[in-house]
């Protein structure tokens, strides 16, 4: 930390060299140097006293060791009185730590303060940062040192259980059993803490590469970065010696360079705060961890020095056993140790070949899970291909009905023509009769009254009443066959006129798709030659199209218009439900069409909009190098005549800064997470994105439910209708029965017994019928029962599948879990880089403003072309991050692999 402060308080005082002591270039540029060659040096130096300090710590912890063998059994009798004031140190270094933080904040203020006027010696600041970093490493190498120490511990003390035979061998074979398990517990539990030392000594170990790698990166970063201010104080030097004395300009520039200089002594403050707080973090971790090992330790101890206490208490005299029963008991002891360390073993291999096979399972699990992923997404995509193909199959099977329906529309009508003729000539022929013979009477009606004559007065009532009533019905019925006639004919002409709307849509469509294909080709093929031919060309094409276009819709328009006169004009006083829903379809329909030549319409005019502002910017692409070497003559005329004004020192300035331009400049806010601003705002504008999307699809949803609503009416009034013929033909059917019943019964007989006998007849006929009906449900009933049963187990399958999918992704390990986080960050960055080529590609092609000048267009480019860059850092930045991360995988030992979008692995 002492190192990157004194960084810090060297790039914010390079500022206010040139200002405050007045040195020159050369003085600054030789002080440079002498700093690289002494950093470079230091460097070396460091990692060489590394190399002797950990030596030397190595040979301290040896001997410590042997140190700490020989009092180990004294610290055993006094471990329990050891805790307290242990854990009171503990304690209060956590006091002096948050102390030594305050003060060590109070003095990186002084320093920055005291920095803005004071000269740099950059010997002593070479100097302060060795020990710095000497002051690092001791405090690494003490933090090493204790769980050295307590590992020597666990491995000397079963030694020194072993170095004391005596006791062994006093105690009898049934007081040996329950302590050689109390020794193999204690044992198991040396080896997991030992396996934790290893796991935690290999943590510190990359936490330490992880602070050496950062320490390197930063410091390459901030030498760049005081490299560009020099550079940048330099060319402000030159552009003051080359300027006229103009007091108020240089006041304003300093007062410039003064903020400068403080943004970028806030950014510094703000990174060291950074870095500090994480170093406090890592030692706080790394106190905790060798807290939890002390008191591991001293459990253990604990527990050692119990069981010891045990085995003195359960000793017995010296003579009571002979030595050859000791020894015999000894070798038995061994052999079963040796025994059951035979089968750990081979449980241990017969374990690492179950995790091999469960890891190649869990490889085949994961290709078959990136394999149904692709499928899924092949067959996602592969749908509304499918879909916009057989829409193109059922327009031109539609275009090719619509002849057919034109043709029997035409025969209609000319037998309609013929028969009404005909009907006009039987009623001028009676017309003409009754002309020539008052007395004449139709035939029909002769052949009624000549019948009439036959039968009684109450027959010929009936007869007279039923031939009105069926007078009327045939009336009635005539009426209705032509109104159904005329909406027959209104719903043809309506499918007519919509088959030949999106037929003109497709063929504007393929038209205005062909063009567009054209004027890429066109200005892929003479982008640099300024042809305006081939735009006058298109645009007469366009107009043309457009102008036909417009002649189609108004001839629609009146067809439209035309239809909805007639059907108003045949409308009866009094219309029925079926009519009136007829009529509500048709106007629904055809204010529908309107609705779509509208957006035919707009996207025209769209067109035309975006074909002038492709020329206009064809015009501006050839007008602006021109433009540009013409201002460029006369800003350098400008310079070499007038050097005092203050516009042309302006662009002086630009044209000297113009090669830093191309260099990364430093932001103060790149290190105070101004990149997760700007993914925050990519995120809300994504999320705009997809509130819009989202939008769109609920008025789809609307259009799709409306269209499922009318079509549900339709069917509604389909089934009224067959259910009234069925009413119909039924009562006619029961007529019919009824009549041939009576008929029956009169030819047979008249009595009882055969009427009877005729209703037993016809509901065994109907019992049949309805057990036949009864059949075919019991069939339907078996089919659906299975069918849900096969759902039930598929849904069981699928919850188990995905059960083992959840089981599999906790059973990964951290690293793989890293890789599939880093897989979902690629494909996430990848997603975003479509996305933004997808609104550039959407922009280019969009409409462009009718009245705007070269200047404004000119701006916004330029504003696009900044932002586009900024995106592209940030985009290089998370590539950056990425590749450490994978980079320090790799040193650990992991190969990671990774999944291309479309689902093949690298």
């Amino acid at each position: 930390m002492n190192k990157i402060y004194l960084l810090l308080l060297f790039f914010s005082s390079v500022g206010n060299i040139s200002m405050a002591c007045g040195l020159t270039e050369e003085d600054l540029d030789a002080q440079f140097e002498q700093f690289l060659k002494e950093s470079v040096s230091d460097d070396s130096i460091h990692f060489g006293h590394d190399d002797d300090q950990q030596q030397a710590i190595s040979s301290g912890e040896s001997s410590q060791n042997q140190n700490s063998l020989r009092g180990e059994e004294n610290k055993i009798r006094s471990g329990r009185t050891e805790l307290a004031p242990i854990s009171a140190a503990n304690v209060t270094g956590i006091g002096l730590d948050t102390m030594e933080e305050e003060e060590e904040k109070n003095r990186f203020f002084a320093q920055l303060e005291a920095g803005a006027s004071s000269t740099v010696d950059y010997s002593q600041l070479n100097r302060q940062w060795d020990s710095s970093s000497f002051t690092i490493t001791a405090d690494l190498s003490r933090a090493e040192q204790t769980p050295v120490n307590h590992r020597a511990t666990d491995v000397v003390r079963p030694l020194q259980d072993s170095l004391h035979p005596s006791q062994d061998f006093e105690n009898r074979s049934d007081v040996k059993e329950p302590l050689e398990e109390e020794e193999k517990e204690d044992l198991f539990e040396v080896k997991e803490l030992r396996a934790q030392l290893a796991l935690k000594e290999e943590e510190l170990q990359r936490m330490r590469k992880e602070v050496r790698e950062l320490t390197s990166v930063r410091q390459k970063n901030y030498v760049l970065q005081s490299k560009l201010q020099s550079a940048k104080n330099a060319s402000q030097k030159k552009s003051w010696k080359d300027e006229s004395a103009n007091p108020a300009d240089k006041i304003q520039q300093a007062e410039k360079d003064f903020k400068e200089q403080e943004m970028l002594i806030k950014g510094f403050q703000q990174e060291n705060e950074k870095l500090y707080f994480q170093l406090k973090t890592l030692q706080a971790t790394s106190k905790a961890n060798e807290e939890a090992m002390f008191e591991a330790n001293q459990r253990l101890q604990n527990q050692l020095a119990l069981t010891r206490d045990q085995l003195k208490k359960t000793s017995w005299p010296v003579g009571s056993v002979l030595p050859g029963t000791s020894s015999g008991d000894l070798l038995a002891q061994i052999g079963a140790l040796q025994k059951s360390e035979a089968k750990l073993s081979e449980d241990l291999h017969r374990l690492k070949q179950e995790k091999l096979a469960l890891e190649v399972d869990l490889q085949l699990m994961k290709k078959e899970r990136d394999a149904a992923k692709a499928q899924i997404v092949s067959t996602k995509e592969d749908e509304p291909n499918e879909e916009v193909v057989a829409l193109r199959k059922r327009l031109q099977s539609f275009a090719e009905n619509q002849t057919t329906w034109k043709r029997t529309a035409d025969r209609l009508k000319t037998a309609s023509s013929e028969i009404d003729q005909l009907k006009e000539r039987v009623k001028q022929l009676e017309q003409t009769l009754r002309s020539r013979n008052p007395k004449f009477v139709p035939p029909a009606i002769h052949a009624r009254v000549s019948s009439a004559h036959h039968q009684p007065a109450d027959s010929a009532r009936k007869s007279t009443s039923s031939y009105v009533n069926a007078l009327l019905e045939r009336r009635v019925q005539h009426l209705e066959a032509e109104l159904e006639g005329q909406n027959e004919e209104a719903k043809q002409n309506l499918c007519a006129l919509q088959q030949q709307f999106h037929l003109i849509k497709g063929r504007l469509e393929q038209q205005i798709s062909e063009l567009e294909q054209q004027l890429e080709q066109k200005q892929q093929e003479k982008s640099g030659d300024p042809r305006m031919a081939d735009c006058r060309a298109l645009e007469e094409e366009l107009n043309r199209v457009k102008e036909s276009h417009q002649e189609k819709e108004k001839s629609l328009l009146q067809e439209i218009e035309t239809l909805q006169q007639q059907l108003k004009t045949k409308a009866q006083p009094g219309p029925g439900r079926h009519q009136r829903q007829a009529e509500a379809a048709f106007r629904f329909r055809i204010e529908r069409l309107n609705q779509e030549l509208a957006t035919k319409t707009r996207s025209i005019q769209e067109l035309n909009r975006t074909v002038k502002r492709l020329q206009r910017e064809r015009r501006n692409m050839l007008s602006v190098p021109e433009s540009r070497s013409t201002e460029t003559k006369q800003q350098c005329s400008c310079h070499q005549t007038h050097h005092s004004a203050p516009a042309e020192d302006h662009s002086a300035e630009v044209e000297a800064f113009l090669p830093a331009q191309s260099e990364k400049t430093y932001q103060p806010a790149a290190f105070t997470g101004s990149h997760i601003n700007e993914v925050l705002q990519e995120n809300k504008d994504l999320k705009q994105c997809i509130e819009l999307l989202q939008l769109h699809s609920e008025q789809e949803k609307a259009a799709l439910k409306a269209d499922a609503v009318q079509a549900k009416e339709e069917l509604v009034r389909l089934e009224e209708h067959f259910r009234e013929q069925l009413a119909s033909m039924k009562t006619e059917h029961l007529r019919e029965l009824d009549h041939m019943r009576a008929s029956h019964a009169l030819e047979h007989s008249s009595s009882k017994v055969t009427e009877l006998t005729n209703k037993l007849s016809t509901q065994q006929t109907d019992m049949k019928h309805i057990q036949a009906r009864l059949k075919e449900l019991q069939e339907t009933k078996e089919a659906l029962a299975l069918s849900r049963s096969r759902e039930d187990a598929l849904q069981m399958q699928v919850a188990r599948l995905l059960q083992e999918l959840k089981k599999a992704k906790e059973a990964e390990g951290p690293g793989a879990k890293l890789l599939s986080n880093l897989e979902k960050k690629i494909l996430q960055i990848e997603l975003r880089h479509q996305l933004r080529e997808e609104e550039l590609q959407q922009f280019t092609r969009g409409a462009g403003q009718t009245s705007a000048d070269l200047r404004t267009e000119d701006k916004r480019w330029k504003c696009l072309v900044l932002n586009k860059n900024r995106e592209l850092e940030t985009f290089r930045l998370e590539l950056d991050t990425i590749l450490d991360i994978l980079r320090h995988l790799q040193r650990q030992g992991m190969t990671p692999t990774l999944s291309n979008p479309n689902g093949s692995a690298s």
